[in-house]
């Protein structure tokens, strides 16, 4: 099973099932206690109880999504003998825009999550590398669509006429290029020839993942 991470979609995943996320932290009500918070007397009775009630959303809120990704990656450690997953840069894609987002998907926690689930259901894990093309990467004919923007949520292959939704697309992508690591698939091309053609990626010989 490939897995592509998202923002929109928690997770895509190869066969075509898609993980839902169960949104954003709830900020408005986290302001609002803290708010309320800052207007009580320091050292006050009524301080220190609005000090708690604001510790316990916070602990509510940690706790809801290490359930949710509890229950999520000890379904497909379960469902699943091998997963491919991105080494993505984490700490990185946290300077952007979409730091806030990133942060709530706990994407790193997650991952860890499903690392040691695997080891413990004896489930392979495998990670592609940061720099594989799995977004701007036909899954059909292994034509690279440069000018694939984030804002783009379908896959169109101007070479072989492929559309899907791109985050589906990412995960058979990251699939193949995981079968690969691990000696499962043979690329069509040697070490050499994917180092001289760069606008293509790794076609495989095997139908997978479709």
């Amino acid at each position: 099973m490939g897995i592509d991470l998202g923002i929109e979609k928690f997770a895509a995943l190869s066969d075509g099932l898609a993980i839902a996320n169960p949104g954003p932290v709830n900020v408005e009500k986290i302001k609002r206690l803290q708010r309320q918070l800052s207007r009580k007397k320091k050292g006050s009775k009524n301080r220190r109880e609005q000090r708690i009630r604001l510790q316990r959303k916070y602990k509510e809120l940690r706790d809801k999504r290490e359930d949710f990704l509890d229950k999520v990656s000890t379904a497909i450690a379960k469902r699943y003998d091998l997963i491919a997953v991105e080494d993505l840069n984490v700490k990185g894609m946290m300077r952007n825009h979409l730091a806030k987002a990133i942060a709530d998907a706990s994407w790193y926690t997650f991952k860890q999550k499903l690392k040691w689930k695997a080891e413990k259901y004896g489930k392979n894990l495998v990670e592609i590398g940061r720099f594989d093309p799995s977004s701007k990467l036909c899954s059909r004919c292994g034509i690279i669509k440069h000018d694939l923007t984030l804002s783009d949520r379908a896959y169109h292959c101007d070479a072989c006429g492929l559309t899907m939704d791109r985050d589906l697309n990412a995960a058979i992508n990251i699939l193949n290029i995981g079968l690969i690591k691990v000696g499962l698939v043979r690329p069509e091309l040697t070490p050499v020839e994917i180092a001289i053609k760069p606008a293509r990626a790794i076609p495989v010989r095997a139908d997978v993942g479709r």
